[in-house]
């Protein structure tokens, strides 16, 4: 936590110097004061006890937000920004899209070093509990014979292994029965969808832990005895994230899904999990105290993300959702283009159905963290791409009529703090600096990517526009499979 604490006070420096020697601009360093207050704002948050209830709301989106924008704009009529209309806007909207996207980026860093600080010392809890292990499959031939001998072989051993066939129409139910000799039970229904598939698996749990895993992922032999330590070290968690890894990272689109599950995914969720209010536990790997499922009605059929819905609910009753670093599970990535859009426009839009679900949180001060902070960052990462495209924009249309040179300055900044931001984010998750090579892509094509996509996902919850359930396609076989335990 020390070093990463260094780390993090390096990267404010090198931000600043860097800052200071390409832009040297008053307006960026407002800027980046902001973000840095911003991120203050949150290491104060995490140091207080009870994390599940402090914390002042939309104070740190209104540093990076409003400040900087106001500030310009004053700094704009007092001389400071020249006389040029079209150069000062674009540095307004350039200051204000800066102090935002580096505060998104940047604020993770500290909590989730702080969470996996106390991880690390967390003493051994031996309890072994009877675990319920759900499989949802729905046309999973190819793939679920490698998931359920990952579980059958994990170190665990007072465990039940449950598969949901959900009206498959290929294999998986003979592939799954096949293996009933070790202790596999396989259970069918009509095609229903993933969260019908996990109410029906959850009639005949007998567990006091609850499971899920998808079957196409893989969990390392020591998985669910982590996850379960994990869920016993406090009496007041009630679910628990898995650490989810790239099973299939071979191409340059999905090593760069890899750094994104290191960099965003994974150090927000031990960020928020510092707070005790973990977003979403994943379906690819997650933990639930069947009590706690059963006690909220179980899976709601009316979102394309379940497993965010049932999350928010179950922090809705005031219980903790925390995350295990050491509980991997391994999982398949979409490995085209097409295959990566219409999965994340299904994660965008259930993700915007869910807000819209439970817009409530917002106006009710009893849900702690997760209405002063958590909610609001998740509902502000979902328009962050708007501050992204105008400056974006500004900044192409200023290079085009002369200010190039200003431009490619600003281009620089912003790929040398992503790269020091990912060092960080790998360094985390004791992984080594190798795909820290794929750091410019968050600056460029796979960011704008995934910023389009962030509109058409709210665009479609917004109207309403039907999101079907795109099945991926799975590599399968022996090829695929190099989990380390």
């Amino acid at each position: 936590m020390r070093r990463l604490t260094i780390f993090y006070g390096a990267l404010v420096v090198i931000t600043l110097s860097i800052a200071s020697l390409l832009i040297g601009t008053i307006d960026i360093l407002v800027a980046m004061a902001c973000a840095f207050g911003a991120d203050a704002y949150v290491i104060g948050l995490s140091r207080q006890k009870k994390k599940m209830f402090v914390g002042s709301r939309f104070a740190p989106l209104l540093m990076v937000a409003v400040v900087p924008a106001a500030a310009s704009i004053a700094l704009f009529f007092l001389g400071y920004l020249g006389s040029n209309v079209l150069e000062a806007a674009y540095r307004i909207a350039t200051t204000t899209g800066f102090s935002i996207a580096f505060f998104i980026t940047s604020y993770p860093i500290i909590p989730a070093a702080k969470f996996k600080d106390i991880e690390d010392h967390i003493p051994e809890n031996k309890a072994t509990p009877l675990v319920t292990i759900l499989v949802p499959a729905y046309n999973e031939q190819g793939v679920i014979s490698r998931t359920l001998s990952s579980l059958i072989n994990t170190k665990y051993e007072h465990k039940e292994i449950i598969v949901i066939d959900d009206g498959s129409s290929d294999l998986t139910r003979f592939v799954a029965q096949g293996y009933e000799k070790y202790g596999v039970r396989v259970v069918t229904k009509p095609n229903g969808g993933k969260a019908s598939a996990l109410n029906y698996g959850l009639l005949f749990a007998k567990g006091d832990i609850v499971i899920t895993i998808d079957a196409d992922s893989m969990v390392t032999r020591d998985a669910v005895n982590k996850i379960v330590q994990a869920m016993e070290s406090d009496p007041n968690n009630v679910a628990v994230a898995g650490n989810i890894k790239v099973l299939n990272s071979k191409s340059t689109i999905t090593k760069i899904q890899e750094l994104e599950y290191i960099m965003a995914i994974n150090t927000i969720r031990r960020a928020f999990a510092l707070f005790g209010a973990v977003m979403v536990i994943p379906g690819a790997f997650g933990a639930f105290k069947k009590t706690a499922v059963t006690a909220v009605g179980g899976y709601d059929t009316d979102t394309v993300t379940e497993d965010f819905d049932i999350t928010i609910k179950l922090l809705k009753t005031r219980g903790a959702v925390s995350s295990s670093s050491t509980a991997h599970a391994y999982t398949e990535v979409p490995s085209s283009w097409k295959a990566l859009y219409k999965q994340r426009v299904r994660w965008g839009t259930g993700t915007f159905q869910t807000i819209l679900k439970h817009k409530d949180i917002f106006g009710n001060s009893r849900y702690g963290a997760l209405h002063s902070f958590v909610f609001p960052i998740m509902l502000f990462s979902l328009f962050n791409p708007l501050a992204s495209f105008i400056a974006l924009g500004a900044g192409v249309l200023m290079a085009l009529t002369g200010g190039f040179l200003l431009f490619a300055r600003m281009m620089l900044m912003f790929l040398l703090i992503q790269l020091f931001v990912s060092l960080l984010a790998l360094s985390i998750d004791n992984e080594g600096n190798g795909l820290a090579v794929y750091s410019p892509f968050f600056v460029f094509i796979y960011k704008q990517f995934i910023d389009v996509i962030t509109v058409i996902s709210v665009v479609k919850a917004l109207t309403k526009k039907e999101n079907k359930w795109h099945k991926l396609q799975r590599s399968g076989g022996l090829e695929a499979i190099s989990v380390r335990t």
